[in-house]
């Protein structure tokens, strides 16, 4: 394709900037050099939960100047959304506690009463328990709206992947009957809007730099944003290969982004 000239980035995070507490490889330099030239960043990841204040403040501690509103992920969008719901909500969450602090801090009732759920929340939950899904099944048996921060399977860790958000939305799918009515996390558009408006950039003059093909790059497309694929996370040339949604540029790492901008 012709060269374009961009303006900002989004980045994905896990396999993308980082695995675990390590950078990965070009990622400190591209981010020197671009924001220098006066390129805007913002970080976006699936993940829920921290809330945009930690991972600001993780990555940091990775040798990276980034400010809170240059981070939005999955929770952020949850909660936006929370914010905007006409009416009174109480919500059930299965979810890690800083989210459950994140959506009380909005100002939205915690519940884990199925009769009186109107939102049941499902993000990844290290301490996931048969009796939250009993829970949840009954709340969503009861009409209660069914949201899932993301739908990802699993996420990079330092030594190989773990499960993630997407096996535990899938048990409360399969015990319920029904998928979940509103997903935020990649490839859904509601993380690219407020990035967007972040950045303060149009979708053409923004680049989308990320490892799966499935989220990542199904979401710069869905959101009308070039992609950039890294070859340092979960998806593969192989796996490229026999995909029908493909980049605009894979390269096999951070640094390989620098060159489109100069």
């Amino acid at each position: 394709m012709s060269k374009k000239t961009y303006q900002g980035i989004l980045a994905d995070l896990d396999g993308t900037v980082h695995r675990g507490r390590v950078l990965m490889p070009g990622v400190a330099a591209a981010y020197r050099d671009l924001t220098r030239k006066g390129i805007r960043w913002v970080f976006v990841s699936n993940g829920a939960t921290s809330l945009s204040s930690d991972i600001a403040e993780r990555l940091r501690g990775l040798g990276l100047d980034v400010r809170q509103d240059q981070v939005v992920n999955s929770a952020t969008a949850l909660i936006n959304a929370l914010r905007a719901h006409e009416m009174r909500t109480r919500v059930m969450v299965i979810g890690e506690p800083r989210l459950i602090e994140g959506i009380e801090d909005a100002g939205v009732e915690i519940t884990e009463d199925p009769s009186g759920s109107d939102i049941v929340v499902v993000a990844l939950d290290t301490g996931f328990s048969y009796e939250k899904l009993r829970r949840a099944h009954l709340a969503l048996q009861r009409g209660a709206l069914f949201w899932a921060t993301n739908t990802d399977a699993s996420f990079p860790a330092s030594h190989g992947f773990l499960p993630g958000a997407g096996s535990i939305v899938a048990a409360v799918a399969t015990a319920s009957g029904r998928p979940p009515d509103r997903v935020f996390g990649k490839p859904s558009r509601d993380m690219a809007e407020t990035a967007l408006d972040r950045l303060n950039v149009e979708a053409e003059s923004c680049l989308m730099v990320g490892d799966r093909i499935e989220t990542d790059i199904v979401f710069a497309k869905n959101a009308g944003i070039d992609s950039a694929l890294v070859l340092t996370g979960a998806s593969t040339r192989q796996d490229l290969a026999r995909s029908s949604h493909q980049p605009d540029y894979v390269f096999d790492d951070m640094s390989g982004i620098v060159g489109l901008f100069r």
